[in-house]
């Protein structure tokens, strides 16, 4: 099988990678407490991060379905392995838009105080299940790509990383289409 996975561009990746670090920013930065909230410019910081966010996000999701493409699996991937990137990339995306838009809902429940009882609580319990949720979805995102790096060894992970390694030299066929 000679087939290549071709490279994500410049913008697919730079969209990736500069979500993944702000994931990563907005869990190392988290709040320890709901009442950090009183202070008017932690409350504006995190209004607007998850904003910005939010709009990363909506963005990355519209390149991808419209313009650069979802996946890389080429076509004679087995079919479970269509289903769990689908699946793990959704959940994602999901995860993502509840954190932000349950975060959103803690600010006002938190600044609105007729929001205060019931409704924030709901808040910040959707909120945390979210918060548990992503890393379980992190971790199958990263164990898929290495199961392509090492298992498959068919490009996906570099399509995303750097060198672009077509199927035939990772297969070994001595032929290259580089």
């Amino acid at each position: 099988m000679n087939e290549t996975v071709q490279p994500h561009g410049f913008v697919t990746k730079g969209i990736h990678w500069l979500s993944a670090g702000l994931i990563g920013f907005g869990y190392l930065k988290g709040l320890d407490s709901v009442s950090q909230l009183a202070d008017p410019n932690v409350l504006q910081f995190e209004v607007v991060y998850a904003m910005a966010l939010g709009a990363l996000f909506l963005v990355r999701l519209f390149w991808t379905k419209r313009i650069a493409g979802a996946t890389r699996l080429p076509e004679s991937a087995p079919h479970w392995e269509h289903i769990a990137s689908r699946a793990v990339h959704m959940g994602l995306y999901a995860s993502v838009f509840g954190i932000i838009g349950t975060g959103l809902l803690i600010a006002l429940g938190f600044t609105t105080p007729v929001l205060s009882g019931l409704f924030l609580t709901f808040a910040l319990g959707a909120h945390e299940l979210m918060l548990s949720v992503m890393p379980i979805l992190l971790a199958s995102h990263v164990a898929g790509a290495l199961w392509h790096k090492v298992v498959r060894r068919d490009g996906i992970l570099e399509s995303m990383t750097g060198r672009f390694v077509p199927r035939s030299v990772i297969s070994g066929s001595g032929e290259s289409d580089v």
